[in-house]
């Protein structure tokens, strides 16, 4: 097990994330079209469409969803790459502490929540993924106050602002229009967080084999 999470689990947020874009353009181009901003539009919108509009059983216009099922797919493999990444980032500090397995449990039990967003429950899962998750960013925000990769820790507030920002317009309708461009914005960023985040430890881990006692051969 151990050897696993040091060669093998890093890598998998990077796969999983790249896996998901190219299952989801998949969807995506069997989209019929529509969206809040427009309902009788054709085909999916970067700029109007939300990303679980695809998973929808039927468009804004009524139509149905021939994406729905590759959609849910794609949804599928997000969930368990963010799932894996709250394994992962712990492991970007020096030290295995409280903090960091709180991070590791709420950042685990958001994106387990976050599996069911297909669902017809998908407003209730938003509102309890944006509380477990920031929960999970509490812990993580104490620990990287002695953080020494300074750019990081402005990627990572970065991102929770853009969270705040786009849970707080999903919740109160302000601006409503705009959302489904910034979910894309927000999305493009958290992604550059994963991928960084696990770098760090897949570089961490190479290093510490370098300098870890090789076994003399007699």
């Amino acid at each position: 097990m151990k050897k696993f999470e040091i060669k093998y689990l890093p890598y998998f947020p990077i796969v999983g994330l790249g896996l998901y874009v190219i299952v989801f353009i998949f969807a995506a181009s069997y989209y019929p079209g529509g969206s809040i901003n427009y309902p009788n539009a054709i085909g999916y919108s970067f700029s109007h469409n939300f990303l679980c509009d695809v998973m929808h059983s039927t468009t804004q216009s009524g139509s149905i969803n021939n994406a729905r099922f590759m959609a849910i797919i794609s949804h599928l493999i997000l969930s368990f790459t963010m799932i894996s990444f709250f394994c992962v980032l712990p492991k970007i500090f020096h030290v295995k502490n409280r903090n960091t397995m709180l991070i590791a449990f709420f950042g685990i039990a958001t994106m387990s929540v976050f599996i069911f967003m297909y669902t017809e429950y998908h407003d209730l899962i938003v509102t309890i993924t944006g509380i477990l998750g920031t929960i999970a960013l509490i812990p993580l925000f104490i620990e990287l106050r002695h953080y020494k990769i300074k750019g990081l820790k402005k990627l990572v507030y970065t991102c929770y602002t853009l969270s705040i920002i786009v849970f707080f317009i999903f919740e109160t309708k302000i601006g409503f229009y705009y959302l489904p461009f910034l979910q894309k914005i927000t999305f493009g960023i958290d992604a550059w967080w994963v991928v960084w985040s696990c770098l760090i430890v897949i570089n961490k881990n190479k290093t510490a084999l370098v300098l870890s006692p090789q076994p003399i051969s007699i």
